[in-house]
């Protein structure tokens, strides 16, 4: 009995610090997978060429043109949803035979927004939160009259049940960059310090053609004397209908070429 119990003993002192060492090494172990799982839980994975898509959105960013880049409360981007609204406008006069009367319709709203009397009424009814939103398109359609086009009334209250009421200025832009783009109508602005004759204007105009690479160029030419004499010219408008912020020009004139000379000479004040 005392060999068994020795030996019982024995063999209980052994198997003790053996289980104890076993639960401390799996306790280590659920410790690691737990870590390890929740760093990957808490860490996203990155592609392999995050670097390079990153690169091609800032090339595509570039690429875009000013108007493409603008976007207004409404949440509408000019290279998504606006666009699409836009054509739908486009698609829609031309299905009710209204296309003279939807653009000058267009074209009345887009000046409405420069006046501050009209937007303060325009800004009361966006913000009466007693009113649904088609009740808000019927007021601002009140407010737009007259309207020469049956179409503009219907394509507020459309604009209104897709919750995009906010979005009208910015549409009205989109319908006037995509008109001029789609009957490929460059506006170019020319000012010289004289008035140009039929001849020399009919020849800038065919020379602007080739250059923009369009159909038809829409030609306002302007007469500043402070020019002294030459020409400046500019194109690739973002409001092709108020000529706002050229994107594109070019400065012939005498006035510019004798800064120049004096600059080169080192004259303070060359102008």
């Amino acid at each position: 009995l005392a060999q068994g119990g020795t030996g019982n003993s024995v063999h209980l002192l052994i198997k003790g610090p053996t289980m104890a060492r076993g639960r401390v090494i799996l306790a280590c172990a659920a410790l690691a997978c737990t870590l390890v799982s929740m760093k990957s839980a808490f860490t996203p994975s990155l592609p392999g060429n995050m670097g390079m898509a990153t690169a091609g959105r800032g090339m595509e960013a570039k690429q875009r043109t000013l108007t493409q880049r603008n976007a207004d409360g409404s949440m509408l981007k000019p290279f998504g949803p606006v666009v699409t609204y836009a054509k739908a406008l486009m698609d829609a006069a031309r299905e009710k035979g209204e296309d003279v009367p939807v653009t000058e319709d267009v074209l009345m709203i887009k000046d409405k927004f420069k006046e501050e009397e009209w937007l303060d009424k325009l800004v009361t009814v966006q913000n009466d939160p007693y009113l649904t939103e088609v009740q808000k398109a019927n007021k601002i359609v009140g407010l737009l009259q007259p309207l020469k086009s049956s179409v503009m009334p219907k394509f507020i209250v459309f604009l209104a049940k897709k919750n995009r009421l906010n979005g009208i200025k910015v549409i009205m832009f989109e319908y006037v960059q995509s008109m001029y783009y789609l009957q490929s109508i460059t506006p170019v602005r020319v000012t010289s310090a004289q008035r140009l004759t039929e001849d020399q204007l009919a020849k800038i105009k065919e020379k602007m053609k080739s250059k923009c690479g369009t159909k038809d160029v829409k030609l306002v030419a302007e007469v500043d004397p402070n020019l002294i004499g030459g020409l400046t010219l500019e194109w690739g408008y973002t409001d092709p209908v108020q000529l706002y912020a050229p994107t594109h020009g070019v400065d012939l004139s005498l006035k510019n070429i004798l800064n120049k000379r004096a600059l080169q000479k080192g004259v303070v004040d060359a102008l």
